[in-house]
């Protein structure tokens, strides 16, 4: 083959490959149409990344050098004695702001809120939309005593941003925050929220009537997270646009236990999410018109028909009927589930948690003849999860395949070492009910793996409006 390392003649300008800046059109890769879009738009899609990648986008080109620092920032931050700190507090410093977003995680050894103070009073920080304050501590450090006295949330700093956010989250792992009232911060101070949307109070110390306070201050919040908390004993919502609501008691505290929740008036509410093994919390539903959503209720020995009995069910006539979906963890028998059925007459799909603790035997012949409207004209999707194919719960499954008239799926989750061909063939010739009975002969049995730890449903999709079916794990995975 022959070679010429001379330059080109000048007819071969076309063979010779020219430099191109980056905003420049290609013919073969086609016109850059992303670096047409308004700076507005551009700003939008810089925003939604983390504060390192958004600083990236200056490398792109000259057309994109401008947008990250006028884009709204979006920065997440350890506050350690790290470069990676370092360089979070300098893209903090050279961002000339707006922030959308800052969330910061430290522990209890970074010298507690002055060491996120400076952070906080950054001008960068001006007209914040979203703010997430992540407080840990290793698991050793509750039980050495270190929570005795829960580290003060310093409200003056908070309520800067109060004008401003839309989101809210105080989260604190094997340690406590306590969140003091507004009089003891300030004798101006005024918990008020009027943009805030959604709202997490995870592992914090807060008095009944502070909780109250911000609730009555927050006339915009659709969501609400408030799990393992102590200092309040009872909670009371009147909210005219709440649609989610996840609750969960202290319970690894004795004191300051959560008992009772009172939904008095919430027009707009789809979800009321318990999240699982509660003790004796008491559950009132006053006005609720438009409840769909309710699970998991934990049962006991009995322990939640008792509870749960503890409803206004004569006020909840209409709003019981409302509710589609239902998830249940249960140890005990069939008593429990006919008892709560017989409360959600329209309940369409139902999740079943099974207890890992033995389930007593029980007569499905004494249930055969109880009106439950739900089996006669609703129920379509019933799903088992920890399945092991017990005695007790083979009847389970065969009560609503001989009963539930319109059932169309059953998906029992087992694990992995009992999910295998010969097991799964012996369970459905127990499971299918004889040719006599009247009922769902033609529903699908489906065996899928079993993930533990994977029942309670995660924050982030109780906090997504747009997610139908909590429980389902095909949606939310």
């Amino acid at each position: 083959m022959k070679t010429s390392s001379g330059p080109p003649a000048m007819g071969d300008e076309a063979t010779t490959p020219k430099r191109r800046r980056p905003a420049e059109e290609d013919e073969d890769a086609g016109p850059d149409l992303i670096s047409r879009l308004p700076d507005d738009v551009l700003g939008d899609v810089v925003t939604l990344l983390p504060a390192p990648d958004g600083a990236r986008t200056q490398a792109l080109s000259r057309r994109w050098r401008p947008l990250w620092r006028a884009a709204p920032l979006n920065l997440e931050a350890r506050v350690a004695a790290s470069p990676y700190e370092r360089r979070a507090a300098a893209a903090l410093a050279a961002h000339r702001g707006p922030a959308r977003r800052l969330a910061l995680t430290w522990d209890a050894y970074s010298g507690g809120f002055p060491a996120i103070d400076g952070w906080l009073r950054s001008p960068t920080l001006d007209g914040l939309r979203e703010l997430e304050l992540h407080y840990r501590a290793p698991k050793w450090f509750g039980r050495a005593g270190h929570n005795d006295n829960p580290s003060p949330l310093p409200l003056p700093v908070l309520l800067r941003f109060s004008p401003t956010l839309r989101l809210l989250c105080v989260s604190c792992d094997w340690c406590r925050l306590d969140i003091p009232s507004a009089a003891a911060a300030d004798d101006d101070a005024c918990l008020v929220f009027p943009h805030l949307e959604q709202m997490t109070l995870k592992g914090v110390s807060i008095a009944e009537g502070t909780l109250h306070g911000i609730l009555a201050g927050c006339p915009a919040l659709r969501s609400l997270v408030l799990h393992y908390n102590i200092g309040y004993r009872r909670l009371r919502i009147v909210s005219k646009t709440l649609q989610s609501l996840s609750i969960t008691d202290g319970h690894r505290d004795r004191e300051g236990r959560f008992e009772e929740v009172i939904v008095e008036d919430a027009p707009l509410l789809e979800r009321l999410i318990p999240d699982g093994l509660m003790h004796d919390l008491q559950i009132r539903v006053i006005q609720a018109p438009k409840l769909k959503v309710l699970g998991h209720l934990y049962s006991r020995d009995g322990i939640s028909t008792r509870v749960f009995k503890g409803i206004e069910l004569v006020s909840l006539s209409n709003a019981l009927r409302t509710v589609k979906i239902l998830a249940l963890i249960t140890g005990s028998d069939l008593d429990v589930v006919v008892d709560l059925l017989q409360c959600f007459p329209c309940v369409e799909k139902l999740y079943i948690v099974a207890f890992s603790g033995r389930w007593p035997s029980f007569n499905t012949a004494q249930h055969s003849n109880v009106p439950l409207e739900c089996l006669d004209a609703h129920l379509k999707t019933l799903q088992v999860t920890h399945y092991k194919g017990k005695p007790s719960e083979v009847d389970l499954v065969r009560f609503f395949l001989s009963n539930a008239r319109v059932l169309e799926s059953i998906r029992l989750a087992v694990g992995v070492v009992n999910c295998y061909h010969k097991w799964v063939a012996t369970q459905l010739k127990k499971l299918r009910p004889g040719t006599g009975s009247a009922s769902s002969q033609g529903a699908k049995i489906a065996f899928e793996n079993d993930r533990r730890g994977s029942d309670r449903v995660p924050v982030e999709h109780i906090h997504d409006l747009s997610l139908g079916d909590l429980f389902d794990r095909s949606v939310r995975e």
